[in-house]
C-alpha cells in the first residue's frame, strides 16, 4: 500500500482497541474456572481468536452477546479428549500460555504455529515446566509443542529471561499443582497474570520480584477490557510528532508495566497527562499527549520490558528527535514475530535515517529528515504500524509491503489512519 506524507494534527479523543495482553489471559482462564466466566469489550483480532479457538477446543462454550463475549467452561475435569493439534496460529502469547494451562488436563495436546511462531523459542517455557514433574516435548525448542498433563508439583524457579509470558505459564501450572510455587523475576514484567488469578480466588503473593502461588480452585469471573496503550502507541508518536496535536486515549490500561513507551515519549520532551479513573484490578485512566521538542535519550535493560512491543516505535520517534537515543538490552526483540532490531533499522535506514544495529539494541541520531521509499513490515504488526507512524513524517510517499499483518492486533488501524490522512479525524 502507498502512503502519503501528512501532518495532519492529531486532536481529540479515541478508546484505543481492547488489551490484547488482558483479551487472552480473561479468554484462557476461563477454561480453568467451571461455570460462567464474561469478558467485556475484548480484543477481537487474529491473536485473540487463536485463544478463543483453543478453549473452544477444551470445549469451553463462547457466545456473543454485543459487546461481550460469554465463556461457559465445563472445567478441566471435563475438558473433552483432544480431536487433533491445536492451531495457536502466530500467537506467542496462546502457546506459552497454554502450556503452563494444560498441565490441569489428564491428556497430552500438541500446540502447532505458523512458521513464524515455530521459530520462536518453546524450550524456555518447556524447560522449567518438566522441573515440576510435567512431561512436556519441544519439537527442536521450537513447536510443535506436546504437554502431558497431570500431577506435578511447585517449584522455585529464578527465570533466566524476563518474560510476562513464561512467568505466566509457569504461574498456571501452579494454580493446578501441588505446593507453593515462587518464580523469581530478573527484572519486573506485566503482571496481569498475578491480577487476574488473585480476582479468579487465587492465592497470590508478590514481594519486590517474587511471585508465589498456590494451588487453586479458580472461580469464574466478569473481566473489563481497558484499552490497549500499546495499540494507542502509535496515535500518541504522531501526536507527539504533530504540531497541534492534542489526544486523549480513554479507558486505557494504566498499569506501570504496560506503559513504559510513554514515559520515555514524555522524557524526550512530549507533554503527557494522565487521569486515573479506576484502581482495580488494575489502574486504568485517561491519557492525553501533546507535542513538544523532542530529543535524544537513554533506552536501557531496566526499561525495555515495559516497553517491549513499542521499543521499534521509539527508534522511530527518536529519529525525529534532537541529539543521539542509544536502546541497550532489548536482545529479547531479537525472538519476536520477527527480528525487531534488524527490522526496524534496515526498514528506517531504507528510508534515510542515521540508525546503527547494535547486538542488543540500536543508536540513532537524530533529527534525520525521512525520505519515501519502499519498506517491508517483515511479517510483523509492530513494525507495520511503526512505518505508517514513519510514513507521515516522510518527505515522499512510502510503499509499505505487508500491511496485512496488522490483523494479528489491531485489524482496524489502517482504516482509522486513512480516515485520520484526510482529515476527518479519528
Amino acid at each position: 500500500m502507498e502512503l502519503n506524507p501528512c501532518r495532519n494534527p492529531v486532536v481529540g479523543s479515541m478508546r484505543p482497541p481492547g488489551d490484547k495482553s488482558v483479551t487472552h489471559r480473561a479468554i484462557l482462564f476461563s477454561a480453568l474456572a467451571q461455570g460462567e466466566s464474561a469478558v467485556i469489550r475484548p480484543l477481537v483480532a487474529a491473536d485473540t481468536l487463536a485463544s478463543r479457538r483453543l478453549v473452544e477446543s477444551l470445549g469451553v462454550r463462547v457466545v456473543e452477546d454485543r459487546d461481550r463475549w460469554i465463556l461457559q467452561s465445563p472445567g478441566p475435569g471435563a475438558w473433552p479428549a483432544p480431536a487433533g493439534a491445536i492451531d495457536c496460529a502466530n500467537s506467542g502469547t496462546t502457546m506459552r500460555l497454554a502450556m503452563g494451562m494444560l498441565a490441569a488436563g489428564p491428556e497430552t495436546r500438541e500446540l502447532q504455529g505458523d512458521p513464524s511462531l515455530s521459530s520462536r523459542p518453546m524450550e524456555r517455557v518447556a524447560a522449567p515446566l518438566r522441573a515440576m514433574g510435567l512431561e512436556v516435548q519441544t519439537t527442536a525448542g521450537h513447536a510443535p509443542v506436546r504437554v502431558h498433563g497431570g500431577p506435578h508439583h511447585g517449584i522455585d524457579y529464578l527465570m533466566p529471561v524476563a518474560s510476562a509470558q513464561v512467568k505466566s505459564a509457569l504461574l498456571l501450572a501452579a494454580v493446578s499443582g501441588s505446593g507453593p510455587t515462587a518464580i523469581t523475576e530478573p527484572r519486573p514484567t506485566r503482571d496481569h497474570t498475578e491480577r487476574m488469578l488473585q480476582a479468579m480466588g487465587a492465592r497470590v503473593e508478590c514481594a519486590r520480584r517474587v511471585i508465589t502461588v498456590w494451588p487453586s480452585s479458580l472461580r469464574p469471573a466478569v473481566v473489563q477490557v481497558p484499552g490497549d496503550p500499546s495499540s494507542a502507541a502509535f496515535w500518541a508518536a504522531l501526536a507527539a510528532l504533530t504540531a497541534g496535536s492534542e489526544l486523549t486515549l480513554e479507558n486505557i490500561s494504566l498499569s506501570p508495566r504496560r506503559i513504559g513507551f510513554y514515559r520515555v515519549l514524555e522524557a524526550m520532551g512530549a507533554r503527557i497527562t494522565i487521569k486515573e479513573t479506576s484502581a482495580v484490578p488494575e489502574p486504568v485512566g485517561d491519557m492525553t499527549v501533546r507535542p513538544g521538542l523532542l530529543h535524544g535519550v537513554v533506552i536501557a535493560g531496566g526499561d525495555i520490558p515495559d516497553m517491549i512491543d513499542e521499543v521499534s516505535l521509539a527508534a522511530m520517534v527518536a529519529t525525529q528527535a534532537q541529539g543521539e537515543t542509544v536502546i541497550s538490552g532489548a536482545e529479547e526483540l531479537r525472538v519476536k514475530e520477527s527480528d525487531r532490531i534488524h527490522a526496524t533499522v534496515e526498514s528506517l535506514r531504507s528510508l534515510g535515517a542515521h540508525i546503527e544495529e547494535q547486538p542488543d539494541g540500536m543508536v540513532i541520531y537524530g533529527p534525520t529528515p525521512l525520505h519515501g521509499g519502499r519498506v517491508n513490515a517483515s511479517g510483523d504488526h509492530r513494525i507495520a504500524m511503526m512505518l505508517a507512524v514513519a510514513s507521515a513524517v516522510a518527505r515522499g510517499p512510502v510503499t509499505l509491503d505487508g500491511e496485512e499483518s496488522v490483523a494479528i492486533s489491531y485489524p482496524e488501524f489502517f482504516a482509522q489512519y486513512g480516515q485520520w490522512a484526510q482529515g476527518r479525524g479519528l
